[in-house]
């Protein structure tokens, strides 16, 4: 076991706001890891459901905050300037690890001057699971955040290096996060199924505010508007494409 004075390797972050119906299943899957040499930090909202009972009874396997905050980005922000680690990951509190010997698996292949990715599974409210594995390119970040941010793991140095999430888009800041990262550092690909992603689905109100906000990514990113034009226009055939596969 580490020292509890000495920093840990891995700072694992956790948001949440009034998640009691999954967050036990998210502190199951840390605590189980056979890794040991990290810290949990969890970021609550100011829940009212009993998301407090729940880690009030996790004691000292978890250090957390309850605050009023301004969004999901703002309080990965926050819990980001708690984290003591070397490493980062963002633990959402509806998602957990797909192993309990994951981070001993992923933790000695990560790479400092890289953005560190690995395995994604989509899980469904049926059961159903998909994996999302993808070798890197870049140009398809400008088509589709592809880049499964729920299994990034970004050391403190880069997040000094390139900044923190912008709070200013409320569906898209993460892959404008991932975008930051790949204009710096080359991509290391880790193989390895580390998160298990619950997908709820998207609403057409949540589907409008990401595609709009997508635009707004690639223009801080400083694309010339005609591609840009032309890259929504793509996308919109694509979702409709999709929509009319599920229906």
């Amino acid at each position: 076991m580490r020292d509890p004075g000495q920093a840990p390797s891995l700072s694992i972050v956790t948001v949440t706001y009034n998640s009691a119906a999954t967050l036990s299943d998210t502190l199951n899957s840390v605590r189980s890891q056979t890794f040991r040499d990290f810290e949990h930090i969890v970021v609550d909202g100011g829940s009212t459901d009993g998301t407090l009972d729940i880690l009030n009874a996790a004691g000292s396997s978890v250090r957390w905050i309850s605050e009023p905050d301004k969004g999901i980005y703002d309080a990965m922000n926050k819990g980001i300037g708690m984290a003591r680690g070397r490493w980062i990951h963002l633990l959402n509190s509806d998602d957990y690890y797909a192993s309990d010997d994951v981070l001993a698996r992923i933790v000695p292949k990560l790479k400092e001057d890289a953005v560190n990715y690995c395995d994604l599974i989509r899980a469904d409210a049926n059961g159903g699971r998909v994996v999302q594995r993808f070798p890197f390119r870049k140009w398809p970040l400008y088509f589709s955040a592809y880049l499964p941010h729920p299994s990034l793991v970004v050391s403190a140095a880069q997040y000094g290096a390139v900044g923190t999430y912008d709070v200013g888009f409320r569906v898209a800041a993460d892959h404008d996060m991932i975008l930051r990262l790949v204009d710096r550092f080359p991509a290391n690909h880790i193989p390895v199924e580390m998160t298990v992603m619950r997908q709820d689905g998207v609403s057409a109100t949540n589907l409008d505010l990401s595609m709009r906000e997508f635009g707004m990514v690639l223009q801080k990113h400083r694309l010339p508007e005609p591609l840009i034009t032309a890259i929504m226009a793509i996308r919109r055939i694509w979702w409709r494409l999709r929509s009319n596969e599920r229906s």
